[in-house]
Order: structure tokens, then sequence, then C-alpha cells
């Protein structure tokens, strides 16, 4: 790795990780080589902490970047089809080896014109300035005694037009002082910072800060009153219910709270200042606008604001400040992450810029081309994730997801884009079927929860750290279970009770919880509890698992009678013998069904195949897959029925 490269990585991680200086994805970092010939710079849509050697950046010709701007032909487009002609020249001037399908930031064009380094951030002290009325003039007070002033760059629509606006008012910049600008400051955006090397530009970007956090008048901590968890949930829920409804999507929503939002919410102006249109690009890429503001959070109020902006033309909000509670933020886990940054520091800053003039908020025709804008919604799509999988967004509770079935459930369910709850009482168990998820799916959203199905308490804890988390449940899979093999006559009773507590207490208390939380977010939602073909048809040696097994089934037909007004859908599915990872197929189990075979272990798995019509092993994905049809809106009007995956070994009668 050559030392321009990883100058770049230092100098981007350096300010990435302070959000007071860049939130989300946005700002941009540049360094050129020493013979001048080529510019490593950030990659689009890339968060400038998350770059290392492998990903994140781009390198691309200088002189190729250069010549972008001199084409006069690219002028005459219109404007979709010249942004979209300047991606394709910029992918075009890449010399490297990236394979990742990124590509090079749409600021690369002014990165070239100046300094050998080059920081573009957002941060809070400068979007104080930048985003109000008096910005400019406040400015030139605070730097009116440099030899060398910053130059102030009226907003532009960004991409090629502020690159041909920039290279016009960095030549007029030089001609009037006899070198290049390097303080940049950008009308309703940001600045730009130029130096000679990383560690030069880094200091000039602290010195900016510094000096513009000097005039800004803090706000003096005003903390909310105690919240009421209650309360916290409660408007989660409308505000899941309300983005479904509006969007079709199923989101998770984080709630925040902390000391900015605190002062925010306290202030006297504080809903008319969030009632104000987006500040910068960055809050409409990120957040979809400001944060919706909100007296009372419930369905009817979420949900009518929703409406409102999207009757409109806009894209549904993702953030809503809610009086007397805080910040609520709907989405993936890391679209959460990069709005919630954005807001804040909006927040921040308009409070600060209302302090110098009044907040100068994007007008209709700049909101509008951002919207439009295709590399801004290349950044969007960057930030969502992974496109729209059968179940993507809910989420999903399994029990026994430490082995077995419960594991391949586990597994199949993240495939299919749900964020997955893995309940057990194996800790060790459930991470390892966590670490396999993550190594499989890099973005997939897990968590574990140690769980005694057969404790209430720990059952409402489960479910109480899943809320806290995700703010919801949509999918209830109640897969642990125990099978102790013994004759009639040996069956110890403390076998028999252990195995109806798991088997039964444990379906019952898991699917009592997941139904009153599905009935409260009124999002319909889907319980399924795995049962096995010794449900329907009874084995020797095998009374406990006989009679629990038939039992789930039947409170499984009940629960549909029950929950059907509230769409709740309740199946069961009968699987074969699936041994794959299997607890029940221990060694100890495998002899018990030799002996009651009079045939050897190592014969019984292919003697349980060969029973089957289709003579095929069942594997843990089949049954996966069947719980994803369940789940999905192809089974739509499917309920109180159980499903036998077993190659058909079991007719259903």
């Amino acid at each position: 790795m050559n030392k321009e490269l990883i100058g770049l990585i230092k100098i981007s991680k350096a300010v990435g990780k302070d959000n007071l200086l860049v939130q989300g994805g946005g700002g941009n970092t540049s360094l050129k080589t020493g013979d001048g010939r080529h510019m490593y710079i950030k990659a689009s849509g890339t968060a400038l902490k998350d770059m290392n050697e492998q990903k994140g950046w781009r390198r691309l010709k200088l002189g190729s970047v250069l010549a972008i701007l001199k084409d006069k032909l690219i002028t005459r487009l219109k404007p979709v089809d010249r942004e979209n002609e300047i991606v394709n020249r910029l992918n075009l001037t890449c010399s490297d080896s990236v394979k990742t399908g990124s590509r090079p930031s749409v600021e690369s064009h002014f990165h070239a014109l100046l300094d050998r380094c080059v920081v573009h951030l957002h941060p809070v002290a400068v979007g104080a300035y930048v985003s109000a009325k008096n910005g400019k003039k406040e400015l030139e007070k605070l730097f009116k005694n440099e030899k060398f002033p910053p130059l102030w760059m009226p907003y532009t629509d960004p991409g090629y037009t502020l690159a041909i606006k920039v290279a016009g008012a960095v030549e007029s910049y030089r001609n009037q002082y006899g070198r290049k600008p390097v303080i940049i400051f950008l009308e309703k955006h940001g600045v730009i910072v130029a130096g000679k090397s990383p560690d030069v530009t880094l200091r000039l970007v602290r010195r900016v800060i510094n000096i513009c956090n000097a005039k800004l008048k803090k706000q003096k901590s005003a903390p909310l009153k105690a919240v009421k968890q209650k309360d916290i949930i409660d408007a989660r829920c409308a505000i899941r219910r309300a983005f479904l409804e509006v969007t079709g999507r199923h989101v998770i929503v984080r709630h925040f709270i902390n000391n900015d939002i605190a002062k925010f919410l306290t202030r006297r102006d504080a809903k008319k200042l969030a009632s104000l249109p987006a500040l910068t690009p960055d809050e409409l890429v990120y957040a979809n606008g400001p944060a919706v503001w909100l007296d009372k959070c419930t369905y009817k109020t979420a949900i009518d604001r929703l409406n409102r902006h999207t009757a409109k033309g806009e894209k549904a909000r993702v953030s809503f400040l809610v009086r007397g509670l805080g910040l609520f933020v709907a989405g993936s886990e890391e679209s959460i992450e990069a709005a919630k940054d954005v807001i804040i520091a909006s927040l921040l800053v308009r409070g600060f810029a209302a302090n110098l003039g009044g907040v100068n908020s994007l007008n209709r025709h700049e909101r509008q081309f951002i919207i439009q804008w295709e590399a801004e919604s290349f950044r969007q799509k960057l930030v969502e994730g992974v496109g729209n999988r059968e179940l993507q967004g809910r989420i999903a509770v399994i029990t026994g997801a430490g082995s077995g079935l419960g594991r391949s459930i586990a597994i199949g369910l993240a495939r299919s884009g749900a964020y997955v709850a893995l309940v057990d009482i194996d800790k060790k168990a459930i991470e390892e079927t966590r670490g396999i998820i993550r190594k499989e799916l890099l973005r997939s959203s897990t968590m574990t929860v140690y769980c005694d199905i057969t404790r209430e308490k720990d059952v409402d804890k489960a479910f109480d750290s899943i809320l806290h988390k995700w703010g919801g449940v949509d999918i209830l899979v109640n897969a642990a279970g125990i099978a102790p093999a013994y004759s009639l006559i040996d069956l110890p009773v403390a076998r028999w009770r252990c195995a109806l507590e798991v088997n039964l207490t444990g379906y019952f208390l898991m699917a009592q919880a997941a139904a009153r939380i599905m009935i409260k977010q009124a999002m319909a939602g889907n319980i399924i509890n795995i049962s096995s073909k010794s449900g329907l048809e009874a084995s020797r040696n095998n009374t406990p698992y006989n009679a629990t097994k038939a039992g789930e089934i039947h409170m499984a037909r009940g629960w549909a009678l029950e929950l059907g007004k509230y769409g709740i859908r309740v199946n069961s599915i009968a699987p074969g013998n699936v041994f794959e990872g299997s607890k029940i197929w221990n060694p100890k189990y495998i002899r018990v069904c030799a002996k009651k075979y009079k045939i050897k272990p190592e014969e019984v798995i292919p003697y349980y195949v060969n029973m089957t019509a289709l003579k095929r092993e069942i594997t843990g994905q089949d049954v996966a897959d069947t719980v994803i049809f369940l789940c999905s809106e192809k089974a739509r009007t499917i309920t109180g029925q159980t499903l036998v995956p077993d190659s058909g070994q079991v007719m259903v009668r």
C-alpha cells in the first residue's frame, strides 16, 4: 500500500469518527500523488470512518478528471443526462484494482482543482454559519484578520454545476491573492479545507472549527422529565405501524435521547425550528428530510404527518421528534445510525442558526434537485443496504436457535432479510449460531437472548430486550424441544413433566407474550409451532414427544381461531426426521431407535430416509423454507394449518 493511500485512510478516520465534524456517509477526503498524476478519493456513499485498505476509496487519473471540466459539450446536456454522463466519465478515470462496484465521489472535480490534500466536512460549528441568514457576514468578521481569507460559495446544486462554479471562483481567487484558497465555505452545505499534507490539513480543520465555535452561544442543559418505558414502546409501535401503512415496508424503530436532543426539545421555539425545511443535502439523503415534529405520538398522529409529506411527492420521513420523549428513527440498523447522526447535527445547527439572523433552509428548487439527483439516490441505496428480500425488515424470534432446526430456521430467516432474535438456554450455542449468520451475511442483524422458556419472568425479560433493541415483533417460531425416549413402563415421571414444560408450557408462554405485542402493534404477524410427524402419527417409546407434539398442533389451531381477527396467522410445521445438527438425534437416542427396530446404530438414519416416499433426507433448510413460506404474503390465507415437510412419510388426514 503506497503512502498516499495510507495518508488518505489516516485523515479520513481522524475526521470521520467525530459526529460533530461529519455525519452518516457525508463528507469527502482526497490526496494527490507526489508526481501529480493521480488522486486517491473517498468512494461515494462510504462513511469516512469505515475506509480501509480494501474499500471506501478510488484512485483517479488527475488529468482525466480535470479534462471533464473543460469539455463544453457536457454543458449542453439536460441536467439528468448531464449528471449520468459525469458519473460514467468519472468511473472511466479510475486507475486501480478495486472490484467492489464502488464509484468515486461526485465531488472529484473540485478536489482535483485544489491543493494536494482536501477535506470536505459538515461540521456543526460550520453549519451554524452556512445555514444562517447572516452566516456570510459573521464568517467575514471571524476571519477578518486572515492574510488569505476564506472563499464563500453561494449555494449551487451539487455535482458538475458546483464544480464549474468552484473552478471559476478558485481562478478569480488566485488572480486576486496569487494562490488557491485553503478554506472554502459552501452555503447550506459545509466547508472545504485544503493543504499540502494530511497533517497540515488536519491542523487547519481544527483551527477553522475552533474559530467558528468560539462565537457560538451554547444553550444551557435542560434535562427532560423521566420517561416511562411503556410510553417509549407505545411510540415505537405507533411509528412502525404508520411507516408500514404508508410505505409498505417493515422497519425497526430506535429511540434516542441525549443532552443535545433534550436541550432542543425544551426550547420555546423547538416546534417552529424543527418544522423548517431541510438544511443540507445530507438531511434529504439520509433522513428523507428533517424530523417530523409530534406533540403526541400515536398511530394517527404519525400516519397523518407521513401522509401529509408523501402527498406532496416527498419520501416518507424516517425520524420523529416527540415532545417529552425524544428522537425516534425508523429504518434498518445501518440507515438508522446515519439518519440519527444527521438529524442530531441538524437540531444543533438549527438552534445556533436561529441566533445568527435565522435559519436559511434549502428552497423548493434546491430540495427537488437533491431528491431527483441520481448520485444521491445511489448514496441512499448504499445506506439502506440490500434490496427487498422476502421477509425484509421483519423482526423474528426463534426459540431453540442454538442448534438443530432452531439454528437452521434462524439462518434461513436471516437470509430472507429478517432481524433475528436467537433465543436459547445454551448461551454458547446461540453465539455460535450468530457467528455462522454473521460469517455468511455480513449485513444481517441478530441478537442473542438467553432464556429459559419455561419461566414466565425469563420470557417477559426476553421480549423486553427485543422490544428495546428493535421496537416490535413480527414472527415467532417455537422450535425449542426435547424428546425423552422411553417405553411407557420405563418412563420416569420427571422426564414426562420436563417434556410438558419445554414442549408445551414454553410454547404457550412465548406465544402469549408475542401475541400481546402483535395485537398492540396492529400489524398482523405470524406464530409457528415446530411440531413433528410424531404429532400426527405416534411412534413407539415416545410418549412425552407424541403427546406434546400433538398438543402443539392443537394449541396452534386454537390460537389461530383467537388471533385471526387481529390478522395474526398461526400455523404448525410437522417435519420428518431432521438429523443434521440435532440435539434430539444424539448417539443415545439413535441407540434407542436401533434397539427398537433391531438394527445397527449406523443403519438408523438410512432406515428412516428409506421410509419416505421420496427416499430423500430432510434438511434444516427444507424446514426453514417452509417457515419462510408461511411467514410470507404467499401464505396470506393460510392459518390453523399443519404443513408436513417429510418427503412423504406421513400423510395428513
